[in-house]
């Protein structure tokens, strides 16, 4: 040993390693995070739409916008072709939010006013899916959307925003201003009622799909119910300004809403 063997075990560059791409997320190595995500996406392939998304979420965060568009572009494609309509929707937005002038989201929102044929597009069935638009998939597996012409579809899609919440999250709280509805793209929403008492009561799990907040802007009362995250979630929200203005133009809207929630069966309501 030298004398001076000290000094370059001292200076030897240290790598730290992360048992998951979440640790790495929290001690802000977002680089190391990427990469990690991007390792899971080769080794679990059947998963990559999530670790696609994942990867873009951490792109944002390192403040790499270009390269996160490409990854939730990526997830959107691949939310698209297992029928995940609405995680693909919520996808492009989150496109839009980065590069609003995006041509390829564009394209794909484009593609919902798209004209097709009278078939029957309440019952699809194997190579059918592959044919659908991503309209007609709403159409089909969103309950809320079934009604909704072509025009007036492509409207409320272009006011949606999209919003991501961990488990436990309120998303509002009865008795709060009931100013938009919502509609679950993945995760769970547990709508509760406050009970002076006890703790709160659970009326409804709502999973992918489904709609929740709409008698309140219906009615413009306050929330009577509390809805709350019941795991990892993301909802597309729509605002009473941005619908109000969709219904000067489709007022059936309004129409289409009010049937919604009384198929429901729901006697409070959200």
């Amino acid at each position: 040993m030298t004398m001076f063997s000290f000094l370059r075990r001292k200076t030897k560059k240290t790598t730290k390693t992360y048992k998951d791409p979440a640790q790495a997320i929290a001690a802000k190595d977002y680089e190391s995070a990427i990469a990690f995500y991007r390792s899971l996406i080769t080794r679990q392939p059947r998963k990559s739409a999530t670790w696609h998304r994942k990867c873009a979420e951490a792109l944002v965060l390192a403040e790499r916008p270009k390269d996160a568009v490409e990854e939730y572009l990526a997830a959107a494609q691949d939310y698209d072709s297992e029928q995940l309509t609405l995680q693909a929707l919520a996808m492009n937005k989150a496109v839009l939010r980065l590069d609003p002038e995006n041509e390829d989201v564009r394209a794909m929102l484009g593609e919902i006013a798209q004209h097709e044929s009278e078939a029957d597009e309440t019952q699809p069935n194997g190579d059918e899916l592959g044919q659908m638009t991503i309209r007609t998939r709403l159409r089909a597996y969103a309950p809320l959307f079934s009604e909704f012409d072509y025009e007036t579809l492509s409207a409320v899609v272009e006011v949606m925003e999209t919003h991501e919440y961990e488990s436990g999250h309120v998303i509002f709280q009865q008795g709060d201003p009931g100013d938009s509805l919502f509609i679950v793209a993945s995760g769970e929403v547990a709508l509760t009622v406050d009970a002076p008492t006890q703790e709160p009561f659970e009326l409804e799990r709502l999973g992918a799909n489904a709609c929740f907040g709409e008698l309140s802007v219906l009615s413009r009362a306050p929330r009577n119910m509390t809805a709350v995250a019941t795991r990892p979630t993301e909802v597309l929200e729509l605002g009473r300004d941005y619908l109000e203005a969709v219904t000067i133009a489709h007022p059936q809207v309004w129409e289409i809403l009010e049937r919604y929630q009384k198929e429901r069966l729901i006697p409070v309501g959200a």
